[in-house]
């Protein structure tokens, strides 16, 4: 190596030596501005390198299964992102997906080969384990149209304030336990006065699972409930939602089928129950976050099947919040082109503000860590021809999670993240990638938009969809029987101001503070035509007003862990069980005649008229069996 000794140093020219260390002393230092947006540009370029990238194999995936891939094979794109995870939830070497295709046993064999395991196979998807570097084989074939994570579902139920836990636990220790909703609703007056309880009708359930069944049984707060064979699912609350049922509808038939094997087979419950289980009500509390709010999708589409068929359907409206009690971490809107990237590579950022100021972030609360985010646009399913990806990024810039499906024409119009279960100060930002403006939908599932710092957060009412949000389905709101949710929902959330209302629900009842909002902007056709064509923007398509009804929850069950039964998942069998004794009266109504009487019983307890978050209020079973036309025995 050579050196240079203090003589040669000191040679250098004075005025040379000046020079040097005069610029040596004006070299600025990068702002924490710009080193954020250094970090940021740094991480969507490896990320966007990827994309520009891809095999064949590659773009029928998701994003997330590819970066994970290339983040374990190459150790300098995992250092060009330090702070990034996919989320991707992994057993092994082995990740559980959902495979688009045309299913034949050549597949299933490829599959078992390559180390995988199936799950679930319908004509038309599959859902199995698949050790990750077979992904690609499998992706590679011909028939498979695409390889994405399993769809995640959710149940709208929210966990009970402990005193609250244990009163109502003591409570079913001294006494046969009996829903509060049976009171509020009116419905056991009205099963003295109408001479009704649901005999001659049946009543099925779809959620998780029925752990507990012979439990219930046992301690005689159920009878026998036919389940669709190997369909029992795991988890229990089905069996909470069995029980509030039969509170109700107490000579009603009871049916089950979990909803939670896959999308594709939860569809096809729906339609079996139907078929083989001979159910006239079907009621559930389950939602996948991949189904649109745009367009009927497969859930969505079984749903109209069955309600074509005569089928009453209840399906809960969702724990996400609610514009109008600030409780909403849903924005939807039209994209907005801000003129700025939040890198200097492809694509431009959606502006949120839309007014004075650009902000191209929407800020997340605190109480979102760990929660999924979506993003749909107002594309018709498996034929987007317009990409739009998602990005989290931290507080100093660095992109923590993303998005970037491709759409080229033959994918569905959705992205989905997870935001990090630990930190502070995450956003959110929405980028189209190419392509046209279209209609945005943005979820934090059950999460918020908040101001943090110098950021505003955005939201808006609308984020029921889904199969909740199918035509002649029943979307289903909820509002305390006894007390209301008492919790917060988050840190730092005000708490609901507790009840209690006594007895019969009265016009100074109110909803509960997570009960999703609509109303629900449709786009698509199920079969994929455009409402409105030309036009996908805000002043496109076409509304449907959903919630339709509001129901009781926060009610007593036997369950464990469901003592009460907070969540639209309690709200929505109140409503199907009040449907059955309306059934049961008048055998010969048609669902048209059904939806008359509920609606016509109701009692509004938001704003005047049918509103956005309760639909058109509380039904009760008397004043319904009295619009129906059902004479009084005493």
């Amino acid at each position: 190596m050579r050196r240079f000794s203090r003589v040669a140093l000191h040679s250098v020219p004075v005025a040379v030596g000046a020079l040097l260390l005069s610029a040596s002393v004006s070299v600025a230092q990068p702002s924490a501005a710009d080193q954020d947006a250094a970090r940021t540009d740094a991480g969507i370029s490896a990320l966007q390198g990827i994309k520009q990238s891809l095999t064949n194999a590659e773009r029928k995936q998701s994003s997330a299964l590819v970066v994970e891939k290339r983040l374990r094979q190459d150790q300098n794109l995992a250092r060009k992102l330090p702070d990034y995870r996919t989320n991707l939830k992994t057993s092994g070497d082995k990740v559980s997906v959902d495979i688009k295709a045309t299913v034949d046993g050549a597949l299933l064999g490829a599959i078992t080969a390559a180390g995988g395991t199936v799950k679930d196979a319908q004509a038309d998807s599959i859902r199995a384990e698949l050790p990750l570097t077979a992904v690609d084989k499998i992706a590679d074939r011909a028939q498979v149209a695409s390889v994405k994570p399993a769809a995640q579902a959710i149940t709208w139920t929210e966990s009970a304030p402990q005193d609250r836990r244990q009163q109502v636990a003591k409570q079913a220790i001294a006494a046969a336990t009996v829903s509060e909703g049976d009171k509020a609703h009116g419905a056991d007056t009205a099963r003295t006065k109408y001479g009704v309880s649901g005999k001659g009708i049946k009543v099925c359930v779809l959620s998780d699972g029925i752990n507990s069944l012979k439990k219930s049984q046992d301690a005689g707060e159920l009878p026998a409930v036919d389940v669709l064979p190997g369909q029992a699912g795991s988890g229990d609350e089905g069996t909470a939602m069995l029980e509030l049922v039969h509170d109700l509808a107490p000579d009603a038939a009871l049916g089950y089928a979990t909803a939670f094997t896959s999308e594709a087979s939860f569809a096809a419950n729906i339609r079996a129950l139907r078929t083989t289980g001979k159910c006239n009500v079907i009621v559930d509390d389950v939602a996948y976050f991949d189904e649109s709010p745009f367009q009927d999708g497969p859930v969505a589409q079984a749903v109209n099947d069955v309600t074509a068929a005569g089928v009453l359907y209840f399906s809960s409206a969702g724990n996400s919040g609610n514009k109008t009690d600030g409780t909403s971490g849903y924005w939807e809107g039209d994209f907005v082109n801000s003129g700025k990237k939040i890198s200097g590579k492809s694509g431009v950022a959606h502006d949120f503000d839309k007014g004075s100021a650009t902000q191209i972030y929407n800020p997340l609360s605190a109480g979102s860590l760990g929660k999924p985010v979506t993003l749909f646009w107002s594309d018709p399913a498996g034929k987007s021809a317009n990409d739009y990806d998602l990005f989290i990024l931290n507080s100093s810039g660095s992109v923590v999670a993303s998005s970037e499906d491709t759409q080229n024409g033959s994918q569905n119009p959705y992205e989905i993240v997870s935001v990090p279960s630990s930190g502070s100060g995450y956003r959110v930002a929405v980028v189209k990638y190419s392509g046209a403006d279209r209609f945005l939908a943005l979820n934090v599932i059950r999460g918020r938009f908040v101001d943090s710092g110098t950021l505003k957060g955005f939201s808006t009412n609308g984020v029921t969809s889904g199969h909740s949000s199918a035509a002649n389905a029943f979307s289903v709101a909820a509002a305390p029987a006894a007390a209301a949710f008492g919790r917060p929902l988050e840190t730092g959330d005000p708490a609901n101001p507790a009840g209690p209302y006594p007895g019969l629900f009265t016009s100074a009842s109110k909803n509960e503070r997570f009960s999703s909002d609509g109303l629900r902007r449709q786009f698509y056709t199920a079969a994929g035509a455009a409402i409105t064509p030309g036009n996908f923007s805000s002043t496109g398509g076409a509304v449907r007003q959903k919630p339709d009804i509001t129901a009781a929850d926060g009610t007593a069950t036997t369950v464990t862990g469901f003592q009460p039964f907070f969540g639209t998942s309690a709200a929505a069998p109140h409503a199907a069980a009040i449907a059955a004794l309306l059934l049961s009266g008048k055998p010969t109504a048609t669902p048209a005649q059904i939806r008359s009487a509920l609606i016509a019983s109701t009692i509004d307890i938001g704003a005047p008229g049918v509103d956005s978050v309760t639909g058109n209020g509380i039904i009760m079973a008397g004043p319904a069996l009295a619009a129906l036309g059902v004479t009084a025995v005493n």
